[in-house]
């Protein structure tokens, strides 16, 4: 032991020892005090350093960066950037709209439910959360959507088959493919939306059920004539009308619901989401409540067991305590995509309503400083003289600008997963419109309209149509797998 060493035991020695001491010489109930602020004390630490990890852990996520815009060489030799340029860079179509600044407190999230069966994402949300507001907005995007690609059959022009064909070679990591996916149809969203959402999730709908019982049911106003059965699928759907408390398998049947046997009550595309949107608000509602935030660590484990996201627990945990105190009535709207039914060798499509579409982005969905305008989309529209058109772009498919030939009797569109094959990755050339002058969209033809309202209460119209209804016979088979 060195010198200095030797100097300082017997100094820290006898304080130890005074200190005992000074324990020892304490009466009993001056002892007990004692080590009780010793016990808090230890305590406080431990509590202040469980603080401090959770608020670096539980924290709202980054807004990421748009991807850059390309370089474009000027005359003089100095590179610009600017929003045009080779559409095979990732970003040079992206809406301008994007580069004007966000509102501080907005993200913005892509949601989908993955059919089961198809791969398909069948169910699809854009949600715009407002945290200085504590507002949620949200639009439907419906699976029928048209879309500007190089597929060439009907099927293949819908928005719901994006993710499945975009997401690669099943040799990659299934996260991989997932990414891809979703990217994809983020980008797609962009198109159609003028906003590329931030973050994604995509949901397994058994995730619904679990999640309803965990909060001890939902209640519900069932529409009547929800009987189906689909023994290939091993689906039964039974359900009595009105409102009543739903439990998981419950809700997952309600939410699944297509059509009954009979076919006297068909729900189309923008009834089923209507539905579901409906559904998802009364979940919030009561996901809401006090009592049901106690749960958050068994609903969080729920949600990211049966989601694939780029959020962390930690995010999600960051946005569920700004949601505390939400008027759901008041500060949560989901709307469903205003647009027009179309038909496209044999498949029942729609086109987005531009005007309408426009104002409902604009109104709470729109998380940029500017708002969205028409130069900002690009969507597929139906011409005066048949064949489609797409606004701000260029057909990746010419043959759509063509008015199609009679039909006499047009063929049920095949279940995505026997008509989607991989998409082409390959951009078709620049080709003038061989079908004349083109129109504003949403006008022209008198195709059938479909403009689902805010929620509320459902238009029967647009859930239980005429079954001499003309575009009966353009419904996808799929609608009847649910």
């Amino acid at each position: 032991m060195s010198e200095n060493n030797r100097r300082q035991a017997p100094g820290a020695g006898g304080c130890w020892s005074r200190y005992r001491a000074w324990v020892a010489g304490l009466d009993r109930g001056a002892r007990l005090r004692y080590r009780i602020i010793q016990i808090l004390a230890v305590l406080a630490v431990l509590i202040l350093g469980v603080t401090l990890y959770l608020r670096s852990w539980i924290s709202l996520p980054q807004v990421p960066d748009p991807p850059p815009r390309p370089v474009i060489n000027t005359p003089d030799g100095n590179g610009s950037q600017s929003a045009l340029g080779s559409v095979d860079y990732e970003g040079a179509e992206l809406p301008d709209v994007m580069f004007s600044g966000r509102r501080e407190g907005c993200y913005t999230f892509l949601v989908a439910g993955q059919d089961v069966v198809s791969g398909a994402t069948d169910t699809m949300m854009l949600i715009t959360y407002d945290t200085k507001a504590k507002r949620i907005s949200a639009v439907s995007l419906l699976r029928d959507t048209m879309i500007n690609t190089s597929g060439k059959g009907g099927g293949q022009k819908r928005l719901n088959v994006v993710f499945a064909r975009n997401m690669g070679d099943r040799s990659l990591p299934e996260k991989k493919r997932i990414e891809n996916g979703m990217t994809a149809l983020k980008q797609e969203v962009s198109k159609l939306t003028g906003i590329y959402p931030d973050f994604y999730v995509l949901v397994e709908w058994e995730a619904i059920g679990r999640l309803v019982d965990a909060i001890d049911g939902v209640y519900f106003d069932v529409p009547p004539g929800m009987d189906y059965d689909d023994p290939y699928q091993d689906l039964h759907i039974h359900q009595a009308p009105g409102y009543r408390l739903l439990n998981g398998q419950d809700a997952m049947e309600v939410i699944r619901f297509r059509k009954n046997n009979d076919e006297s009550v068909v729900l189309y595309d923008a009834g089923r989401t209507q539905i579901q949107r409906d559904f998802l608000i009364a979940t919030l509602k009561r996901c809401l409540t006090p009592e049901i935030l106690l749960k958050l660590p068994t609903l969080t484990q729920i949600f990211m067991e049966n989601v694939s996201t780029d959020l962390t627990v930690g995010n999600i945990l960051a946005f569920a305590q700004l949601a505390v105190g939400m008027d759901v009535d008041q500060n949560v709207k989901f709307s469903s995509m205003p647009c027009t039914v179309v038909s496209y060798r044999g498949a029942s499509l729609v086109v987005a309503n531009q005007k309408e579409l426009l104002e409902l982005l604009n109104d709470g969905i729109n998380p940029y400083l500017d708002e969205i305008g028409e130069d900002d989309l690009q969507l597929m529209y139906r011409k005066r003289g048949g064949g489609f058109g797409v606004t701000n772009g260029t057909l990746l498919d010419p043959a759509v600008a063509n008015p199609p030939a009679p039909e006499p009797d047009p063929e049920e569109p095949k279940d995505p997963e026997e008509s989607e094959g991989p998409e082409n990755p390959e951009d078709n050339p620049d080709s003038s419109d061989p079908a004349g002058s083109e129109e504003n969209p949403g006008t022209g033809e008198p195709d059938t309209p479909a403009t689902p309202g805010d929620i509320g209460s459902i238009d029967p119209g647009d859930i239980f149509p005429d079954p001499s209804s003309d575009i009966r016979g353009e419904t996808d088979q799929s609608q009847a797998a649910a």
